[in-house]
């Protein structure tokens, strides 16, 4: 086990300002996960801005995690192959948004669609 470090978190009421040994790095972190179990050090995970550039001034020891947004590919495709087509049809067709124009049935079951995954 790598010996750990002291993580700070401070919000004023604003903003947040993260700190790991002491080094503010707020700059370079766009989002913190924090996981902690009864009886065990908390687990944190900083995720870079999109520059994806650490700073080469900071010098600490450390166990890095660097988090990566997830591909919602596969998470998209998972949910359009557990659907049934003629209920996605079926609901489309009876949207009160449905328009008669070109790309009108299209347009429903998307809005269908996107509901759905939103959990409505």
């Amino acid at each position: 086990m790598t010996t750990p470090n002291r993580f700070q978190l401070h919000f004023d009421g604003r903003s947040y300002a993260v700190a790991v040994d002491g080094r503010d790095v707020s700059e370079h972190v766009t989002a913190v996960d924090i996981h902690a179990v009864t009886h065990d050090l908390p687990r944190v995970v900083m995720h870079l801005r999109p520059t994806g550039t650490w700073p080469t001034a900071l010098d600490l020891l450390a166990q890095v995690e660097v988090g990566v947004t997830p591909d919602p590919g596969p998470a998209a495709a998972a949910f359009l192959e557990a659907l049934d087509p003629l209920e996605v049809e079926r609901a489309a067709l009876a949207r009160m948004d449905l328009e008669n124009v070109p790309g009108g049935g299209t347009a429903a079951v998307l809005r269908q669609l996107a509901e759905w995954a939103r959990g409505a």
